[in-house]
């Protein structure tokens, strides 16, 4: 018997009119879940329309075919997203002709589609085409097999391609972790129900506003990815590409494609939420708008730490709106004085600056260094920092007490009016909650504590 193992699709060839790209867009998929969006400048797009007046050869698109519902399908683009943005953006007269088509005649060179002859746009609309490959029998975009297989199919196209261990791991659709560091930090999403690209994320976490750092090659997904890292250690961990990278496959799942259950995950929680209260200390910044970030915030080292010293403060201390301002006045001090240091006088600047790398060793000591000065800022101005109470839940005993104590009513239904058989609560139902909240310095002792239903409980939040 001869060997001739069971192939997992078919591949249909085919020629396309590069016309059809733009008549009909909404057939194609130009940017499937596991592309990241680039985009070519005006040379490269004029270079390639050189080639196909010129009927070089072009690479073969590679599109699957996915199917929506039983009557229409759509083309998938594995393979030549930026062949085809290129001529939509040539009819939509997004730019002209290159000078080197001078050659061919008159009237080409440096002239959009709608300017030129009726001859040439019908050479153009009839006659100039791609070729491509088109691959059938992996059609269902919630199968979970199929998905794989084109994303391991894009893989593979682009093991010769230029791209930095964070746009692979963008492409690593399965994985839960990929998918918490896409939804929250990326520029882009994708609508699975309508399998269609969006250009805009309305998750995208506000914090990415205060960086001074451009996402062209996904940084933004690089800051989330560590700063996962660094709750997955409980503080200080190796924050290197590799080790992102073992972090994203780590977490790759067979119902992972669409599925952002990850964010539930308490590294994930408190990613978000630190991030949050780092948004919430400079969002006031008169430099921040449409265009800019705060420009101190331009060096990846630099907001790392400034993340873990928040992440510490938020750990042990109250940060109110007063302690906030007095963190943001610091952390500019901190940068003035980390620019303008001098080499033989401040030693800690020094060793701050040298230890850029993302080794556990190279974050530990910018944290200590950073930390330190902070505190003897605080202690130089005189500011009262509140500690909160280390020990944050009720023990078996207090819950007992503060039930009995409330007589097993909740204490705010009774503030409300509600009779004492509606506001009664059973064991298994009732929260224990700090009258003054933990994170606004309560201590965890009877005294402050209150019987409360969950209803209640859980539409306080931390409001006194």
């Amino acid at each position: 018997m001869a060997f001739n193992p069971k192939t997992e699709y078919t591949i249909v060839p085919t020629e396309i009119s590069i016309k059809d790209f733009f008549e009909y867009k909404e057939d194609f998929v130009t940017r499937p879940p596991y592309q990241r969006k680039a985009v070519w400048n005006k040379k490269k797009k004029q270079a390639l329309m050189d080639s196909l007046f010129r009927r070089y050869y072009i690479p073969k698109l590679v599109i699957r075919e996915v199917r929506k519902d039983e009557s229409g399908t759509v083309s998938e683009i594995v393979d030549g997203q930026q062949r085809i943005t290129t001529v939509q953006d040539f009819f939509d007269n997004k730019y002209p002709l290159p000078k080197t088509l001078s050659d061919l005649g008159d009237g080409l060179a440096n002239k959009y589609y709608k300017d030129l002859d009726t001859d040439i746009r019908k050479f153009i609309d009839k006659s100039l085409k791609y070729q491509a490959d088109v691959i059938k029998n992996i059609e269902e975009p919630d199968s979970v097999e199929h998905q794989i297989i084109a994303t391991e199919i894009f893989w593979r196209l682009q093991q010769g391609e230029s791209l930095n261990y964070m746009e692979v791991a963008h492409a690593q659709l399965s994985s839960l972790s990929r998918n918490f560091i896409v939804k929250y930090s990326d520029d882009l999403t994708f609508d699975y129900d309508t399998y269609k690209p969006i250009d805009t994320n309305p998750d995208k976490l506000p914090f990415f506003k205060l960086l001074d750092v451009d996402n062209g090659r996904m940084k933004h997904l690089q800051f989330i990815a560590r700063f996962l890292l660094i709750e997955k250690e409980g503080g200080y961990a190796d924050l290197s590409d590799k080790k992102i990278t073992e972090f994203i496959n780590d977490y790759k799942t067979k119902d992972g494609i669409g599925n952002y259950s990850f964010e539930h995950e308490k590294i994930a929680v408190n990613v978000k939420n630190n991030l949050n209260t780092f948004y919430s200390i400079f969002k006031d910044d008169p430099i921040l708008d449409d265009d800019n970030g705060i420009k101190e915030f331009s060096t990846e080292y630099f907001i790392i730490s400034i993340y873990m010293l928040i992440r510490h403060l938020r750990m042990y201390y109250v940060l109110d709106e007063i302690t906030k301002n007095h963190l943001k006045n610091f952390v500019y001090d901190f940068y003035k004085r980390w620019k303008t240091y001098d080499d033989a006088m401040d030693t800690d600047m020094l060793t701050f600056s040298n230890r850029r790398q993302q080794g556990e060793s190279d974050l530990e000591i910018r944290d200590m260094i950073l930390r330190q000065i902070f505190f003897k800022y605080i202690l130089e101005k005189n500011i009262d920092l509140k500690e909160k109470d280390t020990k944050r839940a009720f023990s078996e005993l207090q819950r007992i007490l503060i039930y009995r104590e409330g007589k097993g009513l909740c204490q705010q239904c009774l503030r409300d009016g509600v009779s004492e058989k509606e506001a009664k609560v059973s064991w298994s139902k009732y929260q224990a909650d700090h009258v003054i909240p933990h994170s606004k310095g309560g201590k965890t002792k009877i005294e402050n504590g209150e019987l409360l239903c969950s209803t209640h409980n859980l539409s306080k939040g931390n409001r006194i």
